[in-house]
């Protein structure tokens, strides 16, 4: 259906947990903090709409993954692994603006969950390529990301890792064209005060791999998430430099994915500057 200048074409019903579902849909829309944007060519997103409805759950869901993005590329960029694993993160809907759902955007992980992580046939666990290295420096971070990524009433079987070739599985390894997924508040554990520590002790090295305004934006984004968490203060201004900062990612970003997608300038364009952030 055509929208606001911009196409959502949903494409099918992706799934359903215990704290949201997710459509799948080819999107040229993506509204979020800072404004909707448009892109030239369609994006296949996952839309994830959260059951509890209160008020900025959609936003405060995708700066948890945001989170967690930017410091994949941190990571990543650091050569600590090969490929990044967490999907890029797009957009967002809050009540009480022009969608009334609490929802967020993000790129669609080709592939499937489910699979084993033990040998056919053996006790052994699988090696899933930069799975170690992946999980070791986010909990340096203070993220658990291994957390809720085996089936609760089968522990030999994967979720909410996504892999592209499951069947890839030789010597014991699997290959590294998986992403993790579900950010939500039962499926990751964030200690904030280590994170919080982290952000602060390794300024220099993140600056480095990600450059000065994405690093301000990682701070600003667990700033909010405290102050969500536990009312710690947060003035406006720092609100708004939040919501600048991520509009001018979510712009970058979606520009590097209508590249991928065969546009022939990745060109996309602000057209509403209605979503914010509030105390």
């Amino acid at each position: 259906m055509a929208a606001q200048n911009g196409i959502v074409e949903p494409i099918h019903e992706a799934g359903a947990g215990g704290e949201a579902r997710i459509i799948v849909e080819l999107r040229t829309l993506f509204p979020g903090l800072g404004g909707a944007i448009v892109t030239q060519e369609g994006v296949a997103a996952a839309l994830r709409i959260e059951y509890i409805q209160a008020p900025t759950i959609g936003h405060e869901m995708f700066i948890r993954h945001l989170i967690a993005k930017k410091l994949d590329d941190h990571f990543y960029r650091s050569g600590v692994y090969v490929f990044s694993h967490v999907p890029r993160v797009l957009g967002s809907i809050s009540c009480g603006e022009k969608d009334p759902r609490e929802a967020y955007l993000y790129e669609w992980a080709f592939g499937s969950d489910g699979f084993s992580w033990m040998e056919l046939g053996t006790n052994d666990l699988i090696n899933l390529h930069d799975w170690n290295q992946f999980v070791g420096h986010f909990a340096s971070a203070g993220v658990d990301l291994s957390y809720d990524t085996t089936h609760p009433d089968d522990g030999r079987t994967s979720q909410n890792v996504v892999h592209q070739y499951p069947q890839s599985l030789q010597s014991g390894e699997m290959c590294a064209l998986w992403k993790r997924i579900d950010f939500g508040f039962r499926s990751i554990i964030i200690d904030f005060d280590r994170l919080s520590a982290f952000v602060q002790d390794q300024k220099a090295k993140l600056t480095e791999t990600l450059r000065y305004e994405r690093y301000d934006m990682l701070r600003l984004a667990v700033a909010y998430l405290r102050h969500r968490k536990y009312g710690e203060p947060i003035s406006d201004y720092d609100l708004g430099r939040l919501v600048q900062l991520i509009c001018d990612f979510r712009r970058s970003s979606l520009s590097h994915l209508a590249f991928a997608f065969g546009s022939a300038k990745g060109d996309v364009r602000l057209i509403d500057e209605s979503q914010a952030l509030s105390q």
